[in-house]
């Protein structure tokens, strides 16, 4: 079931000479919604405390319709899966009138030892934040 994450108009400043937001763009929108979905995580430093590092090693991303200036959109996140060293979890940009999917994009993250910059295991301790960050 996805989780909304961040509601947001575009401007005209996300777009380009055509009239609409530009593909570099839409990965800082994406980044937005994450930031969002893992702020209280970082508010009470629940990875802090593992040194770990979440770094994203693969973005899939399909394009299915324009954003446009004053366009309201809502980006979810859904579909959390968990492997040894990494997670990954899928994104969907819709239209917050008509819930047209825009833009899906699928996200992995590796999970690093912060000191030594190596793949850590996810850790049951580990899926659990995440399951319930995605039930908030």
């Amino acid at each position: 079931m996805p989780v909304q994450i961040i509601s947001l108009q575009i401007r005209g400043y996300h777009c380009d000479a055509y009239g609409h937001v530009n593909n570099a763009r839409y990965l800082e929108l994406l980044e937005e919604a994450r930031w969002k979905f893992l702020e209280p995580a970082i508010q009470n430093s629940s990875f802090d405390f593992n040194k770990l590092l979440f770094v994203v090693v693969q973005i899939d991303i399909s394009f299915k319709k324009p954003l446009v200036p004053n366009q309201w959109i809502d980006i979810d996140i859904s579909h959390l899966e968990f492997k040894n060293s990494s997670i990954s979890m899928v994104q969907e940009i819709r239209d917050k009138n008509t819930k047209e999917i825009c833009t899906q994009a699928t996200i992995t993250f590796v999970l690093l030892d912060a000191t030594s910059h190596k793949p850590v295991s996810i850790s049951n301790d580990i899926k659990e934040k995440f399951e319930n960050l995605i039930q908030q």
